[in-house]
């Protein structure tokens, strides 16, 4: 479109060929049509002040073709709406009026098609044209329609013109929006309740100076869908003190908190000292302290105990120290366990008694008898064999306190001949 002439010549040819009944031998013409005006729109024709005259006389096809059952004709109009309002703008206002009815029809249709590609188009006039005027037409049928899918898809719309109208263009209709969200966040389908509150965050974000008188009007029911209650007495139960907030608080977090605050215990009657205090908490961490588990030895080293040693030297140094009473089962398992270090000849050789006897002295039932009166000085006594002496044993006991190596102790059995 070089010139305004050139435009209206271009459009005489393309209008002749939309001015024809919609059939099947028909329909491509107006498609191909159709989108010659979309090919003059994108061109630059807009720019021209006789463009919107002119565009008037084909207002009724396009209109026709929008509302048609063919969903390749009516996407092809809907597409010339498109361009029309991203060229123009604002000045697509004249055009709105005459083709925006019959693009919110497709809207209400049982095709899931026809309905998704009318909200798209429609949003994007609004985005780019604002069409504030088409306000009371859209809450209209957000609020009243009978059918469903109308009120969901209009409510989507309302959503649009909420977040795109400046605050001048949307002043005149605010009522008529708070009306059509009060009445959409109660609506029986569950579509049209989402997008009302949405509509609703975004208004009360955009006009804040009339949310007090919003939410005047509202419903008991749509406060409750808006969670408007239960937003103001959160925001009430933010202001009281911190008493109150500790007594909601659980024992554990309130025993807690005072043990992180670090708060010292009640005074005893009798009074304490700082020390005193200070010590308590170290004592009362100590006594709460778990006491370490002693580790148990899997094999016990062949070693007397210290009472068994005790008692063998006693007994060969003579001493008059009464030793501890063991109990019979350590001294049996002392006598077991420590025979090599109790059998050794008091002499410090290597061999121990026992294999000494037997080695040495072939034939111990020739040697005299032991006298069973005289307390043993053999090592291989035990902690409860061995007796203190008395005072008239004394030098008895300090002379022989060493047995011979060829006398057998008085523990040991003798051998059968």
């Amino acid at each position: 479109c070089d010139s305004a002439s050139d435009f209206e010549a271009k459009f005489r040819t393309l209008l002749t060929r939309l001015d024809v009944v919609e059939g099947e031998e028909t329909w491509g013409q107006i498609d191909t049509a159709l989108k010659g005006l979309t090919s003059l729109v994108q061109a630059g024709a807009t720019k021209f002040e006789t463009f919107v005259p002119t565009m008037k006389q084909a207002v009724k096809h396009i209109n026709s073709a929008i509302i048609s059952e063919r969903t390749r004709l009516s996407g092809t109009a809907l597409t010339l709406m498109e361009e029309m309002a991203k060229q123009m703008e604002t000045r697509f206002t004249p055009i709105s009026d005459m083709i925006f009815p019959s693009a919110m029809k497709t809207c209400g249709r049982a095709n899931k098609v026809f309905v998704t590609r009318g909200v798209n188009s429609l949003t994007t006039v609004i985005t780019y044209a604002h069409v504030p005027e088409q306000t009371p037409r859209i809450c209209d049928a957000a609020s009243t329609d009978p059918n469903k899918t109308v009120r969901a898809s209009a409510a989507k719309l309302l959503m649009s013109i909420v977040s795109c109208c400046t605050v001048p263009e949307l002043t005149p209709h605010l009522t008529l929006v708070e009306g059509a969200i009060a009445s959409g966040v109660v609506d029986a389908n569950p579509d049209a309740r989402t997008t009302a509150r949405q509509s609703y965050e975004i208004y009360i974000k955009r006009f804040g100076n009339r949310v007090e008188q919003f939410h005047a009007g509202l419903s008991a029911t749509a406060k409750k869908y808006l969670k408007i209650g239960a937003t103001t007495s959160s925001a009430a139960s933010s202001l009281t003190g911190a008493a109150a907030a500790a007594q909601r608080l659980p024992l554990r977090d309130r025993i807690s908190a005072q043990r992180a605050n670090g708060k010292p215990s009640a005074t005893p009657a009798g009074g304490a000292t700082d020390a005193q205090q200070a010590a308590a908490p170290s004592a009362a961490a100590t006594a709460n302290r778990p006491k370490p588990m002693r580790p148990m030895a899997r094999n016990a080293p062949l070693v007397a105990k210290k009472g068994s040693a005790e008692a063998v030297t006693l007994s060969l140094s003579g001493e008059s120290k009464d030793p501890e009473p063991a109990p019979k089962a350590a001294t049996t398992a002392t006598a077991s366990t420590g025979i090599d270090s109790l059998l050794m000849s008091p002499h410090g050789t290597s061999k121990p008694t026992l294999v000494r006897m037997f080695s040495e002295e072939p034939a111990l039932a020739d040697k005299p008898a032991h006298d069973s009166a005289r307390p043993s000085a053999s090592p291989t006594a035990t902690a409860h064999e061995s007796r203190a002496p008395s005072p008239d044993d004394k030098a008895d006991a300090d002379a022989e306190s060493v047995a011979p190596d060829n006398e057998p102790s008085a523990t040991t059995p003798p051998l059968a001949t």
